[in-house]
């Protein structure tokens, strides 16, 4: 379906008109459009409300710190306090219920432990 066109024949041609004149009134009707509309305001700039953004988050999360910081408790002494409590809460418990949870906590140890062996040998299988 190639077909050869020969230009030269079309001719250079114009099948539209333009009314004479027209480019000679064209700049002055364009100038008098403008100044005829009133003047926009500018807009903020997309920089200036993405560094007001910026820092409003930034402000949020220093707040948010500050706040979770004073509501944890303080210094090193959370984890012996943290140890002293369960090992009071246990050793007010019954006998039989002390034996449970050491045998709960065992069967719960060797799970973890064989799990943990079965994941090593097949990544060396691999």
């Amino acid at each position: 379906m190639e077909q050869n066109y020969d230009f030269n024949s079309v001719g250079k041609k114009m099948p539209y008109t333009v009314p004479d004149g027209f480019f000679d009134q064209l700049e002055e009707q364009v100038m008098n459009e403008v100044k005829a509309e009133p003047a926009k305001e500018k807009k903020p700039m997309k920089a200036v409300r993405i560094a007001i953004r910026t820092l409003l988050a930034v402000a949020a999360c220093v707040a948010l710190f500050l706040v979770v910081k004073k509501a944890l408790p303080q210094g090193d002494d959370t984890i012996t306090d943290d140890f002293t409590s369960v090992e009071l809460a246990f050793n007010n418990l019954s006998t039989e219920d002390q034996d449970y949870l050491l045998e709960v906590y065992q069967e719960e140890a060797e799970l973890i432990y064989d799990n943990d062996l079965n994941e090593w040998k097949n990544e060396e299988s691999i």
